[in-house]
């Protein structure tokens, strides 16, 4: 997003706001080396960008808006599923799970809950997600760097029908397939001269090239090799070279499932096997590992992941395991097997249901580490997938994000802007925007913002606090702030408990909320900060969800433009402490009040109403807006000139200093 910055003729863009110094604190960190599964591919989190998208708990791809590291010294937890691998994260990671009803027993009930990996218990389940996007290429080009000296290759055709047997082709060559300089080669057992012939077959209608077949006695091989390099090219780039890098083009994993099967016909014929009892791939390519897993998922087909650790000269591999009857008659039917399974089934280890597929906790195992640990920050789901687990991450960055975001859309004059906090989940927000910055004590932003407001009424002031430090610790400030009617826009983080701090209640937790500091569970009634704003005399007040950042986005800034004292309270689920306030638990109630009939903002009256409404609906949106005078436009030593540009370099403060001290001291 860019805009042209009026005051220095260049273009303001989010990167030109954004300081050298990123975010490095976040509620639960995993470690370097964790596979993230993304668009494209998947890959190790200290190399996912900003930009990026990964998968998320919707088993869609998100764009990833903020990439952290800190220091992490302390106890670390491994978490193991019966399936697919494991997952090293933080104690307090949030881990999208079901907690087991009764152990030995599936679940009858389901309920996904985030739960911080220290609580997790043996038994469990593991969300996982089913990818949902789907992409379905009719075509694809071939972009052929044929040099001009190449007389030789005949030339391949500008674009190439993704069809069943051109997909088996490549699952051939995925598993059995190499590449020199000048050869592209495929190795079979002697027996298995079909699918030599199937290649033959398929590399003729598609290529219209020829394939030499080669058997070698000594070795118990068939090998069917082509010589064409800019086809070479092609396979080299798509699905690299090499049995440990080999990979999965992304234009294919996001195919329909249908024309996905044919793949993996080819893979499973050139490196899997079909027994009475089970089924095995197996590879060394850690990446094609993941991928094959996923695609699997997308037949319902759930396969158990296992490692083989490396020993003499081989070096360690991947087994993608199927079991089970329903499973292994789904592979058969997608090979063209015709095969009795002899296996006495109890029931699978795992729940599989349209979305997800839930994996029990095998075993949870602790070591302490010392070093640097990861997170990454989501647009629109705030999760993301690793090789067993859906991990959450917090909404501070959403609303770090959306505030540098708003400030490009105004095209702000950052030299004449200032961003106050106090103490809170957010409170190093104005260390990271290019702006004029103050980080303040605990529930004394208001009073910072006030004199920076009064002396430079020219200054545009923002201030963001979260619901303890705003309207507990801080509550007087913002009653005052909002009764004169400064023109600031204050932002609230409110997750409805003190997040920073281990989880207690703060004066927006609902009646009964258990935490730390109220065991037995809150017994007031918590503040409604849309009511008070009403009452002390706020001109803008709104309500925001930290997930719709482009609602978010307009809100704020409304409430920057607006000339009064502008309050944007934001929902903003904190899923380590807040229990109840979960993300599923807003999107259930909220709504837009831009969305309902006949609404005005500007109806007092009407203004109550909705600033009440609680419990199956809440609104969010401009709940109340007017013009009257701000406070520093009245106040006299600001005319004619501010403050801030009154010269006082020849005023003598002796007349000051003499009422204050008595004679002879």
């Amino acid at each position: 997003m860019e805009s042209q910055n009026l005051k220095t003729g260049e273009k303001l863009t989010v990167a030109k706001i954004t300081t050298k110094e990123a975010p490095r604190w976040c509620p639960g960190c995993i470690l370097p080396g964790t596979i993230i599964h993304k668009n494209p591919s998947a890959g190790k989190i200290e190399e996912i960008k900003v930009g990026e998208k990964v998968l998320g708990s919707d088993g869609k791809y998100h764009e990833v808006y903020e990439v952290l590291k800190h220091k992490h010294e302390g106890e670390m937890f491994i978490i193991k599923s019966k399936l697919f691998g494991e997952t090293i994260t933080t104690p307090e990671h949030p881990i999208l799970a079901v907690k087991r009803e009764k152990f030995g027993y599936h679940n009858k009930v389901f309920l996904m809950e985030w739960v911080e990996a220290e609580k997790i218990r043996k038994g469990d389940y593991l969300a996982y997600p089913i990818p949902k996007t789907v992409e379905d290429l009719g075509e694809i080009e071939l972009v052929s760097d044929k040099k001009e000296m190449d007389r030789k290759s005949k030339a391949l055709p500008k674009k190439i029908k993704i069809e069943g047997d051109l997909l088996r082709l490549f699952g051939y060559y995925i598993a059995e397939g190499s590449v020199s300089k000048r050869t592209l080669s495929f190795t079979f057992n002697i027996k298995e001269e079909d699918f030599a012939n199937d290649i033959k077959t398929i590399t003729k209608k598609k290529f219209g090239l020829d394939v030499h077949f080669f058997k070698r006695q000594e070795k118990n091989t068939l090998e069917v090799s082509l010589y064409h390099t800019p086809l070479i090219k092609i396979f080299k780039e798509w699905f690299g070279t090499g049995a440990e890098n080999k990979r999965i083009p992304h234009f294919i994993m996001t195919l329909p499932p249908k024309k996905q099967k044919e793949l993996i016909k080819g893979m499973w014929r050139g490196d899997g096997w079909v027994g009475k009892k089970k089924a095995n791939y197996k590879t060394i390519s850690k990446l094609l590992k993941e991928q094959l897993k996923m695609l699997l998922l997308r037949q319902r087909i759930v396969p158990t992941i296992s490692t083989e650790k490396a020993y003499k000269n081989h070096r360690q591999a991947y087994n993608i395991e199927i079991t089970g009857v329903r499973n292994l008659e789904a592979l058969a039917d997608m090979l063209d097997l015709d095969l009795n399974f002899d296996i006495n089934e109890r029931y699978p280890r795992y729940k599989l249901t349209q979305n997800y597929v839930y994996v029990p906790v095998r075993k949870i195992e602790t070591f302490n580490y010392d070093g640097i640990v990861h997170n990454l920050e989501v647009r629109d789901v705030e999760s993301y997938v690793t090789e067993n687990a859906i991990l959450h991450n917090c909404g501070d960055f959403t609303i770090l994000s959306t505030v540098k975001n708003a400030l490009v859309e105004i095209d702000a004059d950052t030299a004449n802007t200032l961003i106050v906090s106090g103490i809170g989940c957010g409170s190093k927000l104005p260390h990271f925007v290019k702006t004029y910055g103050f980080e303040g004590l605990h529930g004394r932003s208001l009073p910072v913002a006030t004199a920076a407001k009064l002396v430079n009424p020219k200054l545009n002031v923002i201030v963001v606090t979260g619901d303890g430090d705003g309207y507990g610790i801080g509550g007087n400030h913002f009653m005052h702030s909002m009764r004169r009617n400064l023109d600031i826009c204050h932002i609230v983080q409110n997750n409805e408990v003190y997040g920073l701090t281990k989880g207690q209640t703060s004066p927006t937790s609902e009646k009964g909320f258990k935490s730390p500091s109220t065991p037995a569970g809150v017994i007031e009634y918590p503040v409604n900060p849309m009511t008070w704003a009403l009452a002390a005399g706020a001109t803008y007040i709104a309500r925001g969800y930290a997930m719709d950042i482009v609602h978010l986005k307009k809100l704020i800034v409304e409430g920057i433009k607006h000339k009064g004292y502008a309050l944007i309270d934001i929902f903003q689920p904190c899923t380590t402490y807040n229990k109840i306030n979960t993300p599923q638990w807003y999107q259930q109630r909220i709504y837009k009040l831009e969305n309902e009939p006949g609404y005005d903002p500007k109806n007092r009256a009407l203004a109550f109403q909705k600033a009440e409404e609680w419990g199956n609906r809440i609104p969010i949106g401009v709940i109340y807006k007017e013009e009257k005078p701000t406070y520093e436009d009245g106040v006299p030593q600001n005319s004619p000139v501010t403050v801030v540009e009154q010269d006082i370099s020849n005023v003598d403060m002796e007349p000051l200093f003499s009422r204050f001290l008595q004679k002879g001291d």
